[in-house]
C-alpha cells in the first residue's frame, strides 16, 4: 500500500500529470485555419493571423492572377476580362467578396500593403461589377492612401511637448 502512495503522490506521478496535461491542452488549441471567421480573436495578434488566413483561401483555378486578393490589395482587371470576373457563375470577384468579407470579420482595421482598407477593396470591387455598360476596368494598382495610420500621428503629440519645454525654458516659468 505504501508503494501506491509514492507511486501517485511522488515524483512519478506528479511527471505523469504532467505529461497528460501536456497532451490534453496541446489538442485542445483548435485554431481554425480553413474556417478563420471561427477563431476566437482576443489579441491583435490572433486577428492578423486570422486575416492571414482569410487572404490565403484558395482562388477558383481558373481566376487569373491579376484579379486574385492579394496581401498587395492590388485588384487589376482589364476591361476586356471585366465580363468573366464579374460572372455570377464564374467570376472571381465572388470569391474576393468573400475574402473580404472574412477579413472584416476577423479584424475590422486591416489594411493592405498598398494602405488601401477593406472596405474600399469591397467599394471598388461592387462598383465596377455593378456599372456593366462603364468600358473600364477594375484596379486598384494606382492607389494612393489619403488618411494617416495612429503610429504615423504620433508626431503631433511629441512636437507639441518638446515646443512646451522649449518654451519653458526659454521663458524661465519655473
Amino acid at each position: 500500500m505504501e508503494n501506491y502512495k509514492t507511486f501517485v503522490g511522488g515524483k512519478i506521478g506528479l511527471i505523469c500529470f504532467t505529461l497528460g496535461m501536456f497532451l490534453v491542452f496541446q489538442s485542445a488549441h483548435a485554431f481554425n485555419k480553413t474556417a478563420p471567421t471561427h477563431n476566437v480573436n482576443l489579441s491583435p495578434f490572433a486577428g492578423w493571423m486570422s486575416a492571414f488566413y482569410c487572404v490565403n483561401k484558395t482562388a477558383p483555378v481558373h481566376c487569373s492572377p491579376k484579379g486574385q486578393l492579394t496581401f498587395s490589395g492590388i485588384v487589376d482587371v482589364a476591361p476586356s476580362e471585366k465580363a468573366d470576373y464579374c460572372s455570377d457563375t464564374t467570376g472571381c470577384s465572388k470569391h474576393a467578396l468573400g475574402v473580404l468579407e472574412c477579413i472584416y470579420l476577423v479584424k475590422r482595421d486591416f489594411w493592405f500593403h498598398n494602405n488601401a482598407t477593406v472596405g474600399f477593396l469591397n467599394r471598388t470591387i461592387t462598383e465596377g461589377c455593378s456599372n456593366k455598360n462603364n468600358n473600364s476596368g477594375i484596379s486598384t494598382a494606382n492607389f494612393k492612401s489619403s488618411g494617416m495610420k495612429v503610429y504615423q500621428k504620433m508626431y503631433i503629440p511629441f512636437v507639441a511637448s518638446l515646443s512646451s519645454l522649449a518654451f519653458i525654458a526659454m521663458s524661465n516659468i519655473m
